[in-house]
């Protein structure tokens, strides 16, 4: 009984050894492979791989995983800045343009002003030189007998230079004549035009009409002249300088 015992214990001892070598014959341990079924493997790799901090965006792009461990890329956050910077540049930039057209107009007005004034102040004093020629020559021949005083006078009243020194020492010759020959002349104004000017002076052509009686002639006479007037501005006003005859 006891031998069949021993021959079965030995028997699986056998058996046992069989597998591999003998425990006092291995130098390491050994590690036996034990295969797992792939969908659990698979399962389990899912669930190890899945970090804490990993969210999943409802409203990502293409359902992109967002760690929010690692944070935002530095590109993404720089274009986030960017976006949220740009109302308030746009804004600036807004107000600054707005500013420049608003001192451009008001620049532009400025000058369109200014350009407008001193035409309107060129134009007066156009009008002003032909106006002071007209008159002088109106006076020039428009004189009478029995007013030569007076028209002497007025004639004086607005000249100067060159054209008042012509009569220095004249005016009594000149009014006894005028006098004793009982004259009697009108003139008329036929036509005036600029022919240079400058803000001190200017040349005005001036066409001219006298109608004129006197003792030594019967009838009346008519006459046309033409004068080169140059009348000069100063502190006194607008005065004839030069009256020259144009043939």
């Amino acid at each position: 009984m006891s031998e069949k015992n021993a021959d079965q214990h030995r028997t699986r001892r056998r058996a046992v050894r069989s597998v591999g070598p003998p425990v006092e014959e291995t130098t390491g341990a050994a590690v036996t492979s034990v295969p797992v079924p792939a969908s659990t493997s698979a399962t389990t790799d899912t669930k190890a791989a899945a970090p804490v901090d990993a969210v999943v965006a409802e409203d990502s792009v293409d359902g992109k995983v967002i760690d929010l461990a690692k944070g935002v890329p530095a590109a993404e956050a720089q274009d986030a800045d960017t976006a949220r910077a740009r109302p308030g540049t746009w804004r600036i930039v807004g107000v600054a343009a707005a500013a420049v057209l608003v001192l451009a107009l008001l620049v532009g007005a400025g000058f369109a002003g200014m350009k407008v004034r001193s035409i309107d102040a060129r134009d007066d004093r156009r009008a002003e030189y032909e106006q002071t020629a007209r008159q002088a020559i109106l006076n020039l021949t428009t004189i009478r007998a029995d007013s030569a005083k007076a028209d002497i006078d007025r004639i004086l009243s607005v000249a100067s230079g060159q054209f008042k020194n012509e009569f220095d020492g004249r005016v009594d010759p000149f009014m006894n004549i005028v006098q004793q020959a009982k004259v009697v002349s009108n003139g008329e104004i036929v036509d005036a035009a600029l022919e240079n000017d400058s803000d001190d002076s200017a040349t005005v052509l001036v066409a001219a009409k006298q109608s004129l009686t006197n003792a030594g002639q019967q009838g009346e006479q008519t006459r046309f002249y033409r004068f080169r007037v140059t009348v000069s501005s100063g502190d006194s006003g607008m005065t004839v300088s030069k009256v020259e005859f144009v043939g």
